[in-house]
C-alpha cells in the first residue's frame, strides 16, 4: 500500500542535457494545502524540476505519484488534467481582453449556442471576489497592475481544478505593497486545500510564507526544513551556496587606472534605482546578483539598447543622458549578450566575417574592403584566443559554445573596445572552454582594458574579479574586495 501523506511525489527525477546533469535523482513531495518553497542559486534546477512537472519536460529517469498513483505528465495539458498548473514569472494573459474572458477563454458558459456573457461575467465576479474586491470582471487585463494580473493567472488556474499551483518567482516585479497583497490572496488559496509550489530568490519572503523549504544545488537535493526548523536566511544561504577554494588569477599588486565610466543615478524603469558605479582602467568588475537583480538591463543601458528614464553615464570625461549603439561603439564600449546566438553573432557567417563586421571601418579604404588585411587580422585574432576552427571561412554556428564566444570576444578586439560589458559569458560551455574565458578576461585586464562581468556563478566573480558589487531588485546592495567568499555575495543578493 502506498504511503499517501503526500498529495504528490517527484521520487529520483533524473535529467541530463548536453553536457550538464541538470537533476541528479532529486526527492520532492507537497502536501495538501501547504505552501512549499523551492530554492536555489541560479541553475540549480528548480526550474527543470518544475518543467517536468508541469509537462513541458520529460524527466530521463524517476517517477511522479499523484495520491500514491503514478502518473505520466506528458505535456502542459496532461498535467492540467491531473490538476498541476504552472504560472512563469512571463504571464500568459491577453491584455486587450476582459478579466472574464481570461479566466474562461476556451470554456466559456453558453447558451442556446451562444456565449452566456452575462452568466460570464457573473462567474468572474464571483471567483475574484474570493481574493480580491477591487477586480471585475468586464475589466481589460491590460489596465491591471501587474499584482492584479498575477492574481487573475492564479484565480484561472484555480477555475480549472487546479489542486497544485506551480508560483515563479511571482514577486519578481512587485512593490512591497503589491507583494502583500498578493501574499493575502495565496494565504486564501492555501485555505480551500490548493497546495502551491513557490520558486524564489527573495528568503525573507520564503521564509514568512512557507510551511517548507526545499534547496536545490548543482541538480541535488541538499534537504527539505520544516518551517519549524529554518533559523535565519544565513542558515539557507549556506544550504544553497557550493564553496570552491578560490582560482589565482587575479593580480593583487596589480595597478588601477583611472575611472574611464560612470554611472550617476541611473534608472531604467523599475529595474534600476538610482545606481552609481565606477568602472577604473585595467580592472574586472565583477557583478553579482540573481535573477531579476537588474544586471543585464545595466549592461544594456550603458551599451544604449535601452534608453534611461533618468540618471547619467560618464564615459572619459564626457556626460551623457543616453548612448546610442553606434555612439557606444564609437566610444569604445562593448557589449557580449548572454544570448550569443540571438545576439551576438551572425550564426550561418563564416568566423571571418563575424569578426569584423563591427570594426569593419579599419579595414576599408574608399569603399572597398581590404581583405588581405582582413584575413591576416583575423588568424593572428584566432591564434591568441586559441580559436578551435577547421577555417575563418567556417560558418560560426559550426562551432562549439567556447569557441562561439571567443569570436565575440575576438570581434570587440577587432574593433579596438576598450572598456567590454560581459553578460553570462561562460553560460553553456564546457568546464575547459570556462578556463580559457577567465584567462582572457584576465588577459584584457593586464592590457589595460576594463571589463565588466556579470555571472549568476558567484564562483566565477570570485575568481575572474579585481572587486564585486552585488545587485538586488535594481540597486547595489554592496562593494566587496577581490578576496570576498560566495557566502559574503550571497549574503547581499538575496
Amino acid at each position: 500500500m502506498e504511503n499517501t501523506e503526500f498529495l504528490l511525489e517527484m521520487r529520483g527525477i533524473d535529467k541530463v542535457f548536453p553536457g550538464t546533469h541538470a537533476l541528479d535523482h532529486v526527492d520532492f513531495n507537497l502536501r495538501k494545502g501547504e505552501i512549499h518553497a523551492l530554492i536555489g542559486q541560479n541553475g540549480s534546477g528548480k526550474s527543470t524540476l518544475m518543467n517536468i512537472l508541469s509537462g513541458g519536460l520529460r524527466m530521463d529517469a524517476g517517477q511522479i505519484l499523484r495520491n500514491g498513483q503514478e502518473v505520466n505528465l506528458r505535456s502542459p495539458l496532461s498535467a492540467l488534467e491531473h490538476g498541476i498548473a504552472m504560472i512563469h514569472q512571463e504571464l500568459k494573459l491577453f491584455p486587450e481582453l476582459t478579466v472574464a474572458e481570461n479566466l474562461y477563454f476556451g470554456r466559456f458558459p453558453r447558451k442556446g449556442g451562444f456565449i452566456d456573457w452575462e452568466r460570464l461575467y457573473e462567474m468572474a465576479d464571483e471567483n475574484m471576489q474570493t481574493v480580491s474586491r477591487s477586480i471585475r470582471g468586464r475589466q481589460r487585463v491590460g489596465e491591471l497592475s501587474v499584482a492584479e494580473q498575477q492574481m487573475v493567472e492564479i484565480v484561472r488556474a484555480v477555475t480549472k481544478n487546479t489542486e497544485v499551483v506551480i508560483m515563479d518567482e511571482p514577486t519578481a516585479s512587485l512593490t512591497d505593497e503589491e507583494t502583500q497583497t498578493l501574499f493575502r490572496m495565496v494565504q486564501k488559496i492555501k485555505e480551500t486545500g490548493v497546495s502551491i509550489i513557490f520558486i524564489s530568490h527573495r528568503l525573507d519572503e520564503v521564509i514568512r510564507i512557507s510551511d517548507r523549504v526545499t534547496v536545490l544545488r548543482d541538480g541535488v537535493l541538499i534537504g527539505c526544513l520544516e518551517k519549524a526548523e529554518i533559523r535565519d536566511k544565513d542558515q539557507l544561504v549556506n544550504m544553497m551556496i557550493r564553496v570552491r577554494p578560490s582560482a589565482t588569477l587575479k593580480e593583487d599588486d596589480k595597478e588601477i587606472g583611472p575611472v574611464v565610466l560612470k554611472t550617476q543615478n541611473l534608472c531604467y524603469k523599475n529595474r534600476l534605482k538610482n545606481l552609481n558605479l565606477s568602472l577604473y582602467q585595467g580592472e574586472v568588475l565583477g557583478i553579482a546578483g540573481l535573477v531579476g537583480a537588474g544586471r543585464t538591463e545595466l549592461l544594456k543601458t550603458i551599451f544604449g539598447v535601452y534608453t534611461p528614464t533618468d540618471g547619467e553615464i560618464v564615459v572619459g570625461e564626457k556626460v551623457y543622458r543616453k548612448l546610442g549603439i553606434r555612439q557606444a561603439v564609437k566610444l569604445g564600449i562593448a557589449y557580449m549578450p548572454e544570448d550569443r546566438k540571438g545576439e551576438g553573432l551572425l550564426l550561418k557567417m563564416s568566423v571571418a566575417d563575424n569578426e569584423i563586421y563591427a570594426g569593419l571601418e579599419f579595414y576599408c579604404r574608399g569603399g572597398l574592403l581590404n581583405t588581405k588585411r582582413q584575413r591576416q587580422t583575423v588568424e593572428e585574432m584566432g591564434r591568441q584566443l586559441r580559436l578551435k576552427a577547421g577555417s575563418v571561412r567556417d560558418q560560426a554556428g559550426s562551432l562549439s559554445g567556447g569557441n562561439q564566444q571567443k569570436i565575440v570576444i575576438a570581434k570587440w578586439l577587432i574593433a579596438q573596445s576598450s572598456i567590454i560589458l560581459m553578460d553570462e559569458p561562460t553560460r553553456g560551455i564546457d568546464v575547459g572552454a570556462k578556463g580559457e574565458i577567465y584567462n582572457l578576461v584576465r588577459q584584457l585586464a593586464r592590457e589595460g582594458k576594463s571589463v565588466i562581468f556579470v555571472s549568476s556563478e558567484l564562483e566565477e566573480i570570485q575568481t575572474v574579479s579585481d572587486r564585486i558589487l552585488v545587485m538586488r531588485e535594481g540597486e547595489i546592495t554592496k562593494e566587496l574586495p577581490m578576496n570576498s567568499t560566495v557566502e559574503e555575495m550571497m549574503r547581499y543578493a538575496v
